[in-house]
């Protein structure tokens, strides 16, 4: 006879419930479940386990012998399980958490989301521009999990060593002044009446996306190509050499048109303040947090496309945990 420890639990529920309809309440899961699960056990033992009657089920003395049985098997299955955690929990809490993470309103959530999994760990935050250098320091284990913005058309996939899942999908963002020409719907190519929840152009995952930042308080408007931005002056922060010029640079490149001319701003408030003026037009990911007198328009070109990902290595301290950081950064 083959049982599985999940064989134990139900066997378990359903003598603490006195029937079949208590025990799939118990175990989250419905009735024919628990049923099918029993009658196959039954087979395998060769005997009846439970007697059915009117007010539930009863163990019979095959059932009860076998669940006395159970009931040791299963304690000490459980102790070893919380053995194994505590000694997860005592590792992270030991050595800390190290998290490694772009400039990016999910990195709080990916932060609260580790203390409530590793209360006692110590956390410890390491912020860059560069999803490159971030995973340069992931694979040489000075990180145990990093925020990366990946470019689907333009990254090369992640090594093999890595593991990762999307949080969110996002996409380059033009910011212009209420009363620039982008602000009132001039857009080649866009059709008039277009949805500003899913702008004509637009994947419906990359439209998610722009309804999660609209549903933040962000104005996104109705998207724009880079054939609207050939005659403007595109304004953005950081270096020449910052990863936000490389993906503007190769989605304006992958269109085939004219680069538009670019301009620097020291910070994100001198950027803000000439697109608000409609002195240039702000290139920037979606921003945090609304700016007043400025409307941001998502790029629809493929290339202006990018994802935020959860990124850890099979070693990593919170590996096990990775699915439900993930799950709680998408919820955030």
């Amino acid at each position: 006879m083959n049982l599985e420890i999940h064989d134990l639990r139900i066997l378990r529920a359903i003598a603490e419930t006195g029937s079949i309809a208590g025990a799939a309440r118990q175990l989250g899961t419905g009735q024919s479940n628990v049923s099918r699960h029993l009658q196959r056990i039954e087979r395998a033992a060769g005997t009846p386990l439970f007697r059915r009657h009117h007010g539930g089920t009863a163990p019979t003395t095959a059932g009860r012998i076998l669940l006395c049985g159970a009931q040791t098997l299963l304690s000490q299955f459980d102790s070893l399980l919380s053995a194994v955690a505590a000694h997860t929990r005592g590792e992270a809490a030991a050595d800390g958490v190290r998290i490694g993470s772009i400039r990016h309103p999910v990195l709080p959530a990916v932060a609260g989301a580790i203390h409530s999994l590793l209360p006692d760990a110590a956390l410890r935050v390491r912020t860059d521009d560069s999803s490159a250098v971030l995973l340069e320091a992931l694979r040489a284990q000075d990180l145990d999990v990093a925020v990366l913005r990946r470019l689907p058309l333009l990254d090369p996939p992640l090594p093999d060593d890595v593991e990762s899942a999307v949080i969110a999908p996002e996409c380059l963002c033009a910011g212009v002044g209420t009363g620039h020409r982008l602000a009132a719907g001039t857009s080649a190519g866009t059709p008039a009446g277009a949805s500003v929840g899913m702008p004509a152009g637009v994947s419906p995952e990359v439209s998610a996306g722009m309804s999660a930042e609209m549903s933040a308080g962000v104005p996104l408007g109705m998207s724009v190509g880079m054939s609207d931005l050939a005659s403007e002056t595109c304004v953005m922060t950081g270096s020449r050499t910052s990863p936000l010029r490389r993906h503007f640079l190769a989605a304006a490149t992958a269109y085939g048109g004219t680069v538009p001319e670019l301009a620097w701003a020291p910070d994100e408030s001198v950027a803000t303040a000439l697109a608000c003026a409609s002195a240039a037009v702000h290139i920037t990911y979606p921003p945090p947090a609304p700016t007043p007198g400025v409307v941001y328009r998502p790029l629809r070109d493929e290339a202006a496309r990018s994802q935020i990902v959860l990124a850890w290595t099979c070693s990593s301290s919170v590996a096990r945990h990775a699915s439900s950081l993930a799950e709680a950064a998408r919820n955030a």
